[in-house]
């Protein structure tokens, strides 16, 4: 999933050459690094990583930059001449209680079409055992020979830790596609409670998550419409 080299020129700048994970979005490519196990709509449509060049510069303090040009979303080779300029700023507090991190992503992802995406987290610890993320993008495209249309999203997290070995996590995320970018064609609301029970370096998740769509998009087990459907999964993730 990731292979790159990094060299630092001095304490201040950084390059990096190869493939990583995608800098855009609240949640992780791998599993384990989420307290959700669904992923959200945002970052079920990317993307997901890069391949190219990038250089991290330090602007002192806790602000950065991160400037970078790369293959289109999530392509390790192409023959397309084309390539997406991706960056990112970030800062928080001095006790790093709150972060933010606004990214950016630009380029040609067909012959003709542009993708443009603003992708903005923020992160806030209120005590040592609950915290607040939150998620909010819009990617605008423009298809050969049509005009631009936009979806976005909003998400936010509110993470519960009693105890270092159980943990909770409520996702509220409001989905906008009404435009047809993607497909979808209407707007969702998603509600996902992700329960975390770690024993050492393993987690069981079991989860629910409520979907709600303002059109008829999900499928009961009849294949007839509806507007909303409820899931219950049991996952485990390991880290080592």
């Amino acid at each position: 999933k990731q292979l790159y080299v990094s060299y630092a020129v001095s304490d201040k700048f950084k390059l990096t050459m190869g493939k990583w994970a995608t800098h855009i979005g609240y949640e992780l490519v791998d599993a384990y690094a989420n307290r959700n196990y669904s992923m959200s709509y945002m970052f079920s449509y990317g993307p997901f990583f890069h391949t190219g060049l990038k250089a991290d510069i330090s602007l002192g303090g806790k602000s950065a930059l991160m400037v970078g040009i790369a293959n289109p979303t999530d392509y390790s080779t192409t023959t397309s001449s084309s390539k997406f300029v991706i960056a990112q700023f970030s800062t928080g507090t001095s006790n790093d209680k709150v972060k933010a991190f606004l990214n950016f992503q630009n380029g040609k992802y067909a012959i003709g079409s542009n993708l443009t995406q603003f992708d903005l987290v923020v992160t806030g610890a209120v005590t040592d055992k609950f915290s607040i993320g939150y998620n909010g993008t819009v990617q605008t495209r423009k298809p050969s020979g049509g005009s631009s249309a936009s979806w976005w999203g909003s998400a936010i997290y509110l993470n519960v830790d009693p105890t270092s070995k159980f943990g909770l996590t409520l996702r509220g995320e409001y989905f906008d596609d009404k435009k047809d970018v993607l497909g979808l064609n209407t707007s969702i609301f998603a509600a996902t409670l992700s329960a975390n029970f770690k024993v050492n370096k393993l987690t069981i998740i079991p989860e629910l998550r409520l979907d709600n769509a303002s059109d008829e998009v999900f499928l009961k087990n009849d294949n007839t419409g509806t507007k909303s459907t409820g899931t219950f999964l049991l996952a485990a993730t390991y880290s080592f």
